[in-house]
């Protein structure tokens, strides 16, 4: 019985370590915002986090997880930016003052969220900025033949 408490004790303060560590590296590092899967009625489904931008990731961090990863990754390529409204007299009740809510969809699944002025504006600018989807890559090989061509003889 003595172990099992030992056991349990443990747990509880890997639990919290886990939780302040990512507290204290993932607030300082984002945008705090608000965001739901689609479809979903009334206010159902709003979670709190946080979203940081990493390489041509959008990451998004649960206010409430103890997970080290994220809980959402969306590549910016699959990224779709639709449109802003402005929260719901519901939404408002329960979200910080001056929130507008954005819809964005990756291949697979749409989502809401809710970011302040600057958080949209950051969102809006990381999205359009990324490279074209139809943009060709470059065949390294197919170029390296085409630069030596004809050196190979002499």
């Amino acid at each position: 019985m003595d172990l099992i408490n030992w056991v349990i004790l443990v747990l509880i303060i890997l639990a919290i370590a886990l939780a302040v560590w990512r507290f204290l590296t993932l607030r300082p590092r984002g945008t705090s915002v608000v965001m739901r899967r689609l479809p979903a009625s009334g206010t159902h489904g709003w979670r709190h986090g946080t979203v940081r931008y990493d390489n041509g990731n959008l990451e998004y961090y649960k206010l409430r997880s103890l997970s080290p990863r994220a809980d959402l990754v969306i590549s910016r390529g699959d990224l779709v930016f639709h449109e802003t409204r402005p929260m719901s007299d519901r939404e408002a009740a329960f979200m910080s003052p001056g929130l507008t809510v954005a819809s964005i969809s990756d291949a697979h699944t749409d989502y809401e969220i809710a970011l302040d002025r600057r958080g949209l504006m950051a969102l809006t600018a990381w999205v359009e900025s990324a490279p074209d989807a139809r943009q060709e890559r470059v065949d390294i090989k197919r170029l390296r033949e085409r630069i030596t061509r004809g050196r190979n003889g002499r």
